[in-house]
């Protein structure tokens, strides 16, 4: 109240002293055009200057305001106001989580230009349209997106991915995620779908790259962390076996040395690994290498498909691999596949009699397929027929379904055992 009342007082008295000035001395003003001259005092031209001014300012914001009052009432009338176009969205949002993709992407494009977030809209009305098979309309769809709010190339980028993954579209997903990878190269999901085209592309060694930005950032769990790793490096040593077969057999085992070696040591002693680069080694004719790793790795972590695998090695020294096997024996006395591997490590040997043995011995733990038909192929060869059939007919009871009880034909004296003995050593 007070600033208002010395404002007041001020202008009153600049008034006072302006109108005094204007009594003193009014000016002079003349203005001519053709044969027409117009006179005036020099304030009364300033106050036609200023007042046309006002004039013309008040028009121009009276038209500035119909054209806006104009522009809201048609967007009103085409999209709706902000509150409808917030519960168009919400609807098609719904019909969007339902799969109910024709009615979304109808909702979600008539409500985007009034939406408080049209990138939503948009993005959601593109995968829709994808849905519904028109790759254009989504691809215009995701344009729009992009058009619509700043800093959106990330979540159209990831939109497009997705729908180019789906699409197995692998080539065209790898190089948009490579684009905002550089972006954005510790986020979780750029690094997951990344992960994703790798696998489907066979590209281990670019996943291998991955590995620590998928520990580091990544969504996956340990489990699944361990499990990628193992495949990784498992599809390495199959693929490198696959493409150096142009080569020497000696360059194949450099190059299949040379993938081991990158192997983490932890990884080196996972039973699934060491199993695929042994069988790799045999198929090069390494079997003394195999023999090495296998005799490394047991110790430390006993699996039986790889004691399985230690007695089909054709060693250039089988005698020492079977003193190996036996030493291993006093620490495992029933373990009924380290017999049976023992009894494989006897045959190398030519000891018939220990073979047998140790195959009986591993019948008696455990009955197993493959040691009835190694004890049946042995008493074959030792001229002992008929044990040898009934091992062999075990072996096969073992493999098999149990049979029904059936009515059968009653066999000619001394023709079944004579047929089967003749079927089993054929």
């Amino acid at each position: 109240m007070r600033r208002a009342l010395i404002f007041f007082l001020l202008f009153m008295l600049v008034g006072a002293w302006g109108l005094q000035f204007v009594e003193q001395d009014s000016g002079y003003v003349l203005i001519a055009f053709g044969q027409t001259s117009v006179e005036m005092s020099l304030w009364f031209a300033l106050l036609l200057v200023f007042g046309g001014a006002f004039v013309l300012w008040l028009l121009w914001a009276i038209l500035r305001g119909s054209v806006s009052v104009t522009r809201r009432a048609s967007g009103q009338l085409l999209f709706g106001s902000r509150e409808r176009a917030r519960k168009r969205t919400a609807r098609g949002l719904i019909d969007f989580i339902e799969g109910n993709w024709k009615q979304a992407r109808k909702k979600l494009i008539k409500a985007a230009p009034r939406a408080d977030q049209p990138l939503i809209n948009y993005l959601a009305a593109a995968r829709c349209a994808f849905e519904l098979g028109d790759r254009k309309d989504a691809l215009a769809l995701l344009h729009e997106a992009e058009k619509s709010s700043e800093g959106s190339e990330l979540a159209v980028a990831l939109t497009q991915a997705r729908m180019q993954l789906q699409a197995q579209r692998y080539e065209q997903c790898l190089a948009t995620l490579q684009r905002v990878h550089r972006l954005a190269p510790q986020h979780p999901v750029i690094l997951d779908l990344l992960r994703q085209v790798y696998v489907a592309l066979n590209d281990w060694e670019s996943l291998a790259g991955l590995l620590d930005s998928l520990r580091a950032y990544g969504n996956l769990g340990l489990e699944d962390l361990r499990q990628l790793e193992l495949t990784i490096y498992r599809e390495q040593l199959r693929q490198v076996r696959e493409n150096s077969r142009h080569l020497s057999a000696a360059e194949q085992v450099q190059a299949l040395r040379k993938v081991w070696q990158k192997v983490p040591g932890p990884l080196q002693k996972q039973p699934a690994l060491v199993q695929v680069y042994v069988e790799h080694l045999v198929a090069l004719g390494q079997a003394d290498d195999a023999e090495q790793v296998l005799r490394k790795v047991l110790p430390k972590g006993w699996h039986q498909a790889l004691v399985r695998q230690y007695g089909m090695l054709a060693t250039k020294d089988p005698a020492h691999a079977l003193l190996v096997a036996e030493g291993w024996l006093k620490q495992r006395p029933a373990d009924a596949t380290l017999m049976l591997t023992i009894g494989r490590l006897c045959l190398r040997n030519e000891q018939w009699g220990r073979a047998r043995e140790y195959f009986q011995s591993s019948l008696q733990l455990a009955k197993d397929p493959e040691a009835c038909a190694e004890l049946a192929r042995l008493l074959a060869n030792l001229g002992e027929h008929e044990k040898s059939t009934h091992y062999y007919q075990e072996g096969l009871r073992l493999t098999t379904q149990p049979l029904p009880e059936l009515p059968q034909p009653k066999p000619k004296p001394g023709y079944a055992i004579q047929d089967q003995t003749r079927r089993a050593t054929s």
